[in-house]
């Protein structure tokens, strides 16, 4: 009995041994361990053994697949010193995804083991092995790292054959359980690649190209998005895929690919390359060729609008957001600050021309610098990875509590509730836009902030070519961006700069009269109203509470102006002017202390008018395939331009009947707070803000695209396009 309870002992120790021998050295580091581990204790007359390179990384940290992507590169080993064995090739597992500073990179974190399969030259002998492996590991910075790792494993283990002892090391099911995830090949596979080929968004200004797959075999009840990796062009880049079509009949599903760093002329059809399917715990690889069209086309039609692959000159894109920012001015955001400057251009009728000039000169300056500040931001933010877009800083309730003290302010100013006498008071801006001081050109740096004061007030509205200019910018360079909003600027700098160049414009306009009172008042009202339009936006953002105490600290400044406006002793002035700042101060941390409301995933602004469905972008390729028309529709309470859309065509009396039609499915995004899932919608389509509109059904999978600011007659079209049809069309 004593022999026998000692006979498991035994064993277990020599199993302990056998680990022992399994595993190499570890090389440690700061941000990373590495060894080598076999899946066996012994050779045993084996051909082959199969390795495990195994990485333990710190949190945060990263090493890459094969295909590393936009920077990095892959482990690479060398196994000379080895004796008895080959070199061995890695088995690579389906990898991550990261996006960091703009970059698309894939590969692993935290733990990750590599399988490698190395031939044995000898299978009676033992093997030593000898490999130094350089890799890269990345965080916030990269630092390339080494290790040398020796592992000797025995040709058998005494007590037995192959058959009765087969050697199997206790490393073995972690080996093989990241084995498992090495993407699958050949034929009679659970999902594989059908078609591939390349189409050209020409809906824009620029065209841009997108490589189309489609994939069989998926599980459409699924929830973790799929992933498709594609090996090509080392020149190349493609984005993330997004679902556009699925046949339920085939169990098929198409999926949209941007791809990057194509030059003039330039063409991936007719490229071999490898394709990479990742979805949930299923990965397979696939050898294809990229085609101009789809199989049993002759020419691809399942690109939002047209096929052009001709180069949009950067100069015609210039020229539209040229274009675009002199409409902004005449857009509901702006106008009450052009007003304002006009309103200062009447009253300088009497000054030199040179007064003039500088002051609209300063105020044009504010509007450029304004948008050389924004794209500075933007590109930043692109560099670290993070979302961008035209209006995404009305997303953020800090800025529009500040807007909202800014705008309220200057309402303020235009009553005459206050009057500036030095240039650091509060306020400067708004009182240099209307008081004497435009006749001297004295103080400068209000005209400045007046101008860019109306650039902020402008990044909510959209206007024709606006968004194609926009969208072209932010899918382009550093350069692209910078070059466009430059001109944005300008464009929207045209009225100040045309009165700079020909001051005697400025006669022309009425005179200086008591009538300005009026006007006056007029405009404070329409500031005001934009107050209130912000606290509207800022109660979705932090709640109905916070924008209430935010709006009632500035309703009680304003009294307080009032009255220090009122009086005549100098004690109550001054007590007036600081209660009144402590209202600001009040209304400008107020939003910290509210608790933002539950997201949502359907506008708040959408009325009972029409029957809304929350944006659901896995859902439109279905309803496609049940032959329905799908209208997407993403908005935000900031978006002035939306509202205007809705207001004047979507919601429309003669436009309900044509949109509540059994067939027609009406889908809404709301933008007002971040949404990571909207914006990557919105890039797959090359658009980076919003209105955005666009039209699906059976006769256009992919959508129509319709222009920033909807005309009736173009939505019916679209719906027609997109169903096939004509009887919604209403000439």
């Amino acid at each position: 009995m004593f022999i026998a309870a000692l006979a498991p002992l035994g064993i277990g120790a020599g199993t302990g041994a056998h680990a022992q021998t399994a595993a190499s050295n570890r090389v440690d580091e700061d941000f990373a361990s590495v060894r080598l581990l076999s899946a066996r204790d012994a050779i045993n007359g084996r051909d082959e053994i199969r390795l495990g390179l195994e990485f333990e990384l710190e949190p945060d940290w990263k090493i890459y697949w094969r295909s590393a992507g936009d920077a990095g590169f892959p482990p690479q080993l060398d196994w000379a010193g080895s004796t008895n064995i080959g070199d061995g090739e890695i088995r690579w597992p389906a990898p991550h995804r990261f996006s960091i500073f703009g970059l698309e990179t894939f590969g692993y974190k935290d733990h990750i083991i590599l399988p490698i399969d190395v031939p044995v030259t000898d299978p009676a002998q033992a093997a030593h092995i000898e490999l130094d492996v350089d890799y890269l590991v990345c965080s916030d910075v990269c630092i390339p790292a080494q290790a040398h790792l020796t592992l000797d494993i025995p040709a058998s283990l005494s007590g037995g054959t192959d058959g009765d002892n087969p050697a199997i090391s206790s490393f073995a099911h972690d080996i093989e359980k990241f084995a498992s995830r090495v993407p699958l090949r050949g034929d009679n596979l659970p999902m594989s690649v059908t078609d591939i080929w390349q189409s050209v968004d020409a809906s824009g200004e620029k065209d841009k190209t997108f490589l189309n797959v489609a994939v069989s075999g998926l599980d459409q009840t699924a929830t973790d998005p799929v992933e498709i990796l594609i090996e090509g062009n080392v020149r190349l880049g493609f984005g993330v895929p997004v679902p556009t079509a699925t046949d339920n009949a085939t169990g098929t599903q198409q999926f949209r690919i941007p791809i990057y760093g194509l030059k003039d002329g330039q063409t991936t059809i007719g490229d071999d390359v490898i394709v990479t399917v990742i979805a949930g715990p299923l990965a397979i690889e696939q050898d294809c060729q990229i085609a101009a069209a789809p199989s049993g086309s002759a020419t691809s039609s399942n690109t939002v609008s047209g096929t052009s692959i001709a180069a949009t000159s950067l100069w015609l894109i210039g020229a539209l957001a040229l274009l675009g920012g002199f409409i902004l001015n005449f857009m509901p955001c702006v106008l009450p600050v052009l007003s304002i400057k006009v309103m200062s251009a009447m009253k300088a009728q009497g000054a030199e021309r040179s007064a003039t000039r500088r002051g609209f000169l300063a105020s044009a300056a504010g509007i450029i610098t304004s948008f050389w500040l924004i794209a500075a931001v933007l590109i930043g933010i692109k560099l670290a990875g993070g979302t961008i877009g035209w209006g995404i800083q009305f997303q953020q309730p800090l800025f529009l509590t500040v807007m909202t003290i800014i705008v309220a302010l200057f309402a303020f100013n235009m009553w005459g509730l206050f009057e500036i006498n030095g240039p650091a008071e509060l306020g400067n801006a708004a009182n240099d836009a209307i008081t004497t001081r435009e006749q001297s050109g004295s103080h400068l740096g209000g005209h400045f902030l007046t101008g860019m004061f109306a650039t902020l007030l402008a990044t909510p509205c959209s206007a024709p070519f606006l968004g194609t200019a926009v969208g072209f910018a932010l899918a382009g360079s550093s350069f692209d961006i910078f070059w466009i909003f430059t001109l944005l600027g300008i464009g929207l700098a045209i009225p100040y700069l045309a009165i700079a160049a020909r001051p005697e414009i400025a006669r022309l306009l009425p005179k200086p009269g008591r009538w300005m009172g009026f006007v006056k008042g007029v405009l404070g009202v329409a500031l005001a109203g934009t107050a209130i339009w912000l606290l509207s936006v800022l109660a979705v953002q932090i709640g109905m509470g916070g924008a209430i105490a935010v709006g009632v600290a500035l309703v009680i400044a304003g009294i307080l102006l009032f009255a220090r406006h009122r009086t005549t002793v100098q004690k109550r002035k001054f007590a007036f002017t600081a209660l009144a700042t402590l209202g600001v101060l009040a209304a400008l941390f107020a939003p910290g202390f509210s608790k933002a409301p539950l997201k949502n995933t359907a506008s708040r602004t959408s009325t009972e008018t029409l029957p809304w469905r929350p944006f659901a972008p896995d859902e439109i390729a279905r309803h496609v395939a049940d032959g329905k028309t799908v209208l997407v529709d993403i908005t935000a309470e900031w978006c002035v331009t939306c509202q205007v859309n809705k207001k004047l065509v979507l919601e429309t009396d003669d436009m309900t009947a044509a949109l509540t039609a059994d067939d027609v499915i009406l889908m809404q995004g709301d933008w007002t707070r971040p949404d990571p899932v909207i914006s990557q919608y919105l890039a797959g389509y090359g658009r980076y803000g919003i209105p955005f509109n666009a039209v699906f059904g059976p006769k256009a999978p992919d959508g129509v695209l319709l222009s920033e600011l909807l005309g009736k007659q173009e939505v019916l079209d679209a719906i027609a396009r997109a169903s096939g049809g004509t009887d919604l069309v209403k000439k």
